[in-house]
């Protein structure tokens, strides 16, 4: 019974502690569409408590820049296949528990022109990369299968030697959902940086809003986590103690001027070049005219007979 009520209440601690750490952690991607090219913009954190990953502060640049937006663009083309990734730039950080990356870059052959419409494809925007990219000695993109799986899978045989002769029981959990320690550990190995598969509905269906100030539309969407997995553990002696790791982010997608999605299309109208131009002609146009009828009136006046009085 005392086993049975800690192990509740290390379940209890593990969602308050899961909880806080999403929602004071959420990362953000940010696409947008501006002259017919896409950026995007990642603020990407990952957390895990399940092992220690190797400390590292470092740019991509060189070789690691040429190497992710490869990866990126292959990714891309698989919805997108005319999609080319340049501008790539970006800083990764590691400290032991955290994963947090910042990825900038830009995409062109994802918007085509019709007459003065633009239609922009944004199905790439749920790109997976599959690739084992690294940095130094750290595994930053596929977090799940070089840090968390292993693990997982250890405690998975508690019940044999040598764990069951220190570990009571062990309960795996995916968001709210208890889950066998095989689902447990294929869903660890599948904790991807750079996943964003979570972004499920057609922008169409995302929340849409007009800034008038800023004269852009924008598209948001907050999709389930795509990591929330937790391990209790209760030792035959000592306090229940658990693992876990979680990554959720936040999606935006913005467009200058006013624009309607279509599934996953984006389309907006566009300036051909010569509307300035146009609309500063009718403006002097104007001003002749109202000059000219003004001077008109006036001259007739003059010409008037004035009455005596």
């Amino acid at each position: 019974m005392e086993r049975r009520a800690a192990f509740t209440v290390c379940m209890l601690v593990i969602l308050v502690f899961f909880w806080s750490a999403t929602c004071a952690h959420a990362s953000s991607v940010n696409y947008s569409i501006r002259d017919g090219k896409a950026s995007v913009e990642l603020s990407l954190q990952f957390y895990q408590n399940v092992t220690a990953m190797p400390n590292l502060t470092q740019t991509f640049s060189g070789t690691a820049s040429q190497d992710l937006a490869s990866a990126i663009e292959g990714s891309l083309r698989k919805s997108a296949s005319s999609a080319s990734v340049s501008s790539l730039s970006g800083e990764l950080r590691s400290t032991g528990n955290w994963v947090n990356a910042t990825i900038h870059f830009d995409i062109s052959g994802v918007a085509t022109r019709n007459g003065s419409l633009l239609n922009a494809n944004c199905s790439w925007i749920r790109f997976k990369v599959p690739n084992d990219l690294r940095l130094g000695n750290l595994s930053y993109n596929l977090v799940g299968a070089t840090y968390i799986k292993p693990v997982f899978e250890k405690y998975a045989n508690f019940q044999m030697a040598p764990l069951n002769a220190t570990i009571a029981a062990v309960a795996y959990r995916l968001n709210t959902l208890d889950v066998t320690p095989e689902v447990a550990a294929q869903k660890a190995g599948n904790a991807t940086l750079l996943d964003f598969s979570y972004v499920s509905p057609p922008v169409e269906e995302w929340k849409m809003s007009y800034n008038l100030t800023q004269a852009s539309t924008t598209w948001t969407h907050e999709p389930v986590p795509a990591v929330a997995m937790q391990m209790a553990v209760t030792p035959k002696v000592g306090a229940a103690f658990h693992l876990d790791a979680s990554y959720s982010y936040n999606a935006t997608l913005s467009v200058d001027g006013f624009a309607y999605a279509h599934a996953d299309t984006i389309v907006t109208e566009v300036s051909s070049g010569y509307e300035p131009l146009l609309m500063l002609a009718v403006v002097v146009s104007t001003f002749v005219v109202a000059v000219v009828t003004s001077w008109m009136y006036r001259s007739r006046r003059s010409q008037l007979p004035r009455r005596r009085k």
